[in-house]
């Protein structure tokens, strides 16, 4: 059922009611009144019917004198006859017996001396009032009457005793005729305007629905998502006019709403494919900057393996140097010894020269490692760079992937947090690259400042060397003069010293370089754990930008269904 109809059912289910309770009522209102005039009319006509009978005849009647029984029930007909609304007219006694009854209650079966109904209440209203007294509408042996009593009084005095009752018995169907003969008239007028006040109502209630109907249709257009509609609003000032206007600024705004969202959605889209290719990108450069700093921090174990062994060596190598300051000292002490001595001394002379030219050998290797672990250093360096510039360039995508993020609102907070923890990441390595950039530089410069040092020592090798040849060529002329000699061994024994102080001087150099790289395989090893998280981090860059743009594809989908224009 439309709303039309619902409405116009409504006001005449209304109306119906109002006009049955009014009828109702009008019909109760004239029935009581028909009724009070007929009780007023019975009454008054009891009165002056009691004029015309004897009140004598009356007491006599109620004393069982019947001799003027028949004339008074002849004036009783006679008086039924001339007022033929009267059902009946009878006298009776104020017990309730008839004293004289008229043709039609004989009819009825009733004769003088019956009872006849008479209500205990009129009773003692007409005994306390001495006045007359009609009844309301009763039923009694199948009929429906009004009974109208006037008081016969004695002599017709009415400050005597009442002698009889004149009842006159109304038919009550005659009020209820007289009551829908004075309605109909009023009820057929009211029926024509309640007919009309729905033929009205009917108009005016379509007349203001209809434009209810058109702005229905628009609004089931709108819902199955046509926002093309471009109809004027309704003119009129009333609520359905404003609701018209209403509706027309909110399908413009719709329609601008839908318009804006599928553009963002379409930028969200672009930017989120851009997003995820440089995130394949960037992940890529990780996987490789992976492997380089893996590849690096392989290297730099070795080295400090190698480093490590060259200590070992240098320990050793000053050690030996130790027993030689020894051995020369002991030389010293003994220039002065026989040949035999001065013979052994020679060839342990001898095996110093030999030993001094595997020292030698031994510095000329270091500083040959030496030379590699600063090449490496500085390869690492250059890949030092590479990582920062990496990191620099993560910090940037992880910056614009936040831009993007904040423009895509609420569907790209997750994304903005991924992108947060990617700048932090990149930060991090860019702090690590810097941190591990200083460290190798000061590795280059101890490694610069060891090449020196080994330099030094190579260059006192060598001259321990000759001077332990010299040492050897004096202790062939030993034999010929022991001063020299003795002389010659107080060189080397001074040289020797000199030598064992520059071996520990390397000694503590190599091991400072120890220290160095063990800190710098450290730094790639932190460089390594950073790299693999920035390429995690990446990966779930990613994974966002790939779910951030199919999210755009079902938006996108989902605004298609409407028809902007």
């Amino acid at each position: 059922m439309g709303f039309a109809r619902k409405i116009t059912s409504g006001i005449i289910a209304v109306l119906i009611l109002v006009s049955a309770l009014i009828g109702f009522f009008s019909y109760k209102t004239a029935y009581r009144q028909v009724g009070e005039s007929v009780g007023i009319e019975t009454v008054g006509c009891a009165n002056i019917t009691t004029g015309l009978v004897d009140p004598a005849v009356i007491a006599g009647l109620a004393q069982g004198d019947n001799s003027g029984l028949a004339a008074l029930e002849e004036r009783l007909n006679w008086t039924v006859d001339h007022k033929s609304l009267f059902k009946e007219v009878f006298i009776m006694s104020l017990d309730g017996t008839i004293l004289a009854a008229d043709q039609n209650l004989k009819s009825r079966g009733y004769q003088a001396g019956d009872a006849f109904y008479f209500n205990e209440a009129d009773r003692e209203t007409i005994q306390s009032t001495k006045h007359s007294v009609y009844t309301k509408i009763y039923s009694f042996e199948g009929a429906d009457l009004l009974s109208g009593y006037g008081p016969i009084y004695q002599d017709h005095d009415h400050t005597k005793e009442i002698v009889g009752l004149m009842v006159i018995n109304f038919d009550a169907s005659i009020i209820q005729e007289r009551t829908w003969e004075i309605i109909a008239l009023p009820f057929a007028i009211g029926g024509g305007v309640f007919l009309l006040a729905i033929i009205v109502t009917y108009i005016f209630i379509h007349r203001m629905v209809r434009p209810l109907e058109k702005l229905s249709l628009s609004v089931n257009r709108v819902a199955e998502g046509d926002l093309s509609l471009n109809e004027p609003p309704l003119a009129s000032k009333d609520e359905i006019g404003k609701l018209s206007r209403d509706f027309a600024h909110m399908t413009s705004s719709l329609r601008q709403l839908i318009s804006e969202v599928n553009e963002t959605s379409m930028q969200v889209a672009a930017s989120s494919e851009q997003l995820s290719a440089s995130a394949e990108e960037t992940g890529q450069a990780g996987e490789q900057t992976v492997h380089i700093i893996q590849d690096l921090a392989d290297g730099a174990e070795t080295q400090l393996q190698s480093l490590e062994k060259s200590s070992s060596a240098l320990q050793g190598m000053s050690n030996f140097i130790e027993r030689i300051v020894s051995k020369v000292d002991s030389v010293s002490s003994e220039a002065n010894v026989s040949a035999l001595a001065s013979k052994e001394g020679a060839a342990s002379m001898q095996l110093g020269v030999t030993q001094m030219n595997k020292i030698d050998h031994k510095i000329t290797t270091l500083a040959s490692s030496i030379d590699k672990l600063s090449s490496h250093s500085k390869e690492i360096q250059s890949i030092v760079d590479v990582i920062t510039g990496i990191a620099a360039e993560t910090n940037l995508l992880a910056l614009n992937a936040a831009i993007e993020a904040a423009r895509a609102g609420e569907e790209g907070k997750g994304f903005a947090v991924v992108a947060n923890s990617v700048r932090k990441l990149a930060e991090r390595s860019a702090s690590s690259s810097h941190q591990v950039s200083e460290l190798i530089n000061l590795i280059i410069q101890q490694m610069e400042a060891t090449t020196e040092t080994m330099s030094e020592a190579t260059r006192e090798v060598k001259l321990g060397t000759d001077l332990v040849d010299k040492a050897g060529s004096s202790f062939k002329v030993i034999y010929q003069s022991n001063q020299s000699s003795a002389s010659s061994v107080e060189e080397v024994r001074q040289t020797v010293h000199q030598l064992s102080q520059n071996a520990q001087l390397l000694v503590q150099s190599m091991e400072q370089l120890v220290h160095f790289a063990n800190a710098a395989v450290d730094g790639t090893q932190t460089i390594s754990a950073a790299s693999q998280e920035q390429l995690a981090a990446m990966q779930e860059v990613d994974t966002s930008a790939n779910f951030l743009s199919g999210l755009s594809e079902k938006l996108h989908t989902l605004i298609e269904r409407f028809k902007l224009s």
